[in-house]
């Protein structure tokens, strides 16, 4: 095959009277190194400004010029060569074309021999082929097959059928964590499939620590609630009992014990009046006492605790004390029923 000559003549280039075109360039320079330029005569300036770039221009114009002569034969010699070797750039491209074809056709013929193998293997183990389908494209290089490019490599079959033995090892595994879970979740009175999901992310030992924690707390969450209703229950009958003896008290006719005589519902008692009178004379006495620990939600709960007192006929410092007053960490219901023993 001919290879590509070319004969390269070094091109002449000459500066005319070089030596005049470097002094004038510093006469100009040596003419205007300290020039000023000032409002009077700025007029005057903005013209040297103008000649000195018109100067600039004819001298860049003359090097582009000379650098465009330069490169024509370089840019002619350019364009034929592409031009000439265009047929061999074709020819190139279509073998290549060819060469990419033949060994994605190779290669399709090695996957399919691949996953054959591995639908054979799967078979054994009763398994889904499918899911090698990714691992599948690992073992079709050249080197994974024989010289005739078909024939899988032992040391191939070898990588594929430990693949395959360990995808079923791994969904043994899978079944039996599977039916821990169920087994365990069926103990607890629980569904299983969140939990079976979890082994996606976690091992079979946290699954079954994750559930036995979820029961545990369903379970106090079951006790508190069965020991709030148990204290609304035991408050709610405590408040008929109540209420039915304020209707039979209401009911019941009052009688005077010394006279006999049924009274209206304004009359007082012999008894009762001596009662009252006595109680306006003499001082009143105290004869029992006792400590009352009150849990507060904040300010207004403890000024309107203070306020039902007043109602009720206690003023504080006269006839109960307040001792013991702080802050406390917020509490829920059912932690202060801890807190208390209740």
């Amino acid at each position: 095959m001919q290879e590509l000559q070319v004969k390269i003549t070094q091109a002449q280039v000459e500066i005319i009277d070089r030596e005049q075109f470097e002094k004038n360039i510093s006469d100009v320079v040596a003419k205007y190194e300290n020039y000023t330029v000032t409002a009077a005569t700025i007029k005057g300036d903005k013209q040297v400004l103008a000649d000195l770039r018109k100067l600039k221009k004819q001298i860049s114009d003359e090097r582009i010029k000379a650098k465009k002569e330069l490169s024509k034969p370089a840019d002619e010699i350019d364009g034929y060569i592409k031009q000439a070797s265009k047929p061999l750039d074709d020819m190139i491209d279509k073998i290549a074309a060819d060469v990419k074809a033949f060994e994605d056709h190779q290669k399709a013929v090695r996957l399919d021999t691949v996953k054959s193998y591995l639908a054979n293997k799967s078979s054994e183990y009763l398994i889904d082929p499918r899911i090698f389908d990714g691992k599948a494209l690992e073992y079709i290089k050249a080197s994974d097959f024989m010289a005739d490019g078909v024939t899988l490599k032992k040391v191939t079959m070898k990588s594929l059928d430990d693949m395959v033995t360990f995808e079923y090892q791994k969904q043994q595994e899978y079944e039996k964590a599977k039916s821990a879970i169920s087994g365990q979740c069926a103990e607890y009175g629980m569904t299983d499939q969140p939990y079976i999901r979890m082994l996606k992310d976690l091992s079979l030992v946290d699954v079954l620590e994750q559930i036995k924690s979820d029961y545990l707390f369903e379970k106090e969450k079951q006790k508190a609630e069965r020991a709030r209703l148990e204290r609304e229950r035991l408050l709610e009958e405590q408040r008929q009992k109540e209420r039915a003896q304020v209707q039979h008290s209401q009911n019941q006719p009052q009688v005077d014990p010394e006279t006999g005589e049924i009274l209206d519902g304004g009359q007082l008692s012999h008894t009762e009046q001596e009662k009252l009178t006595g109680d306006e004379n003499e001082p009143k006495k105290y004869t029992q006492k006792m400590t009352l620990e009150v849990y507060l939600e904040n300010t207004a709960d403890k000024d309107r605790f203070k306020a039902t007192l007043e109602q009720a006929g206690f003023e504080h410092k006269k006839n109960y004390q307040v001792s013991g007053y702080q802050r406390i960490e917020p509490l829920t219901q059912t932690e202060l029923s801890e807190l208390c023993g209740w």
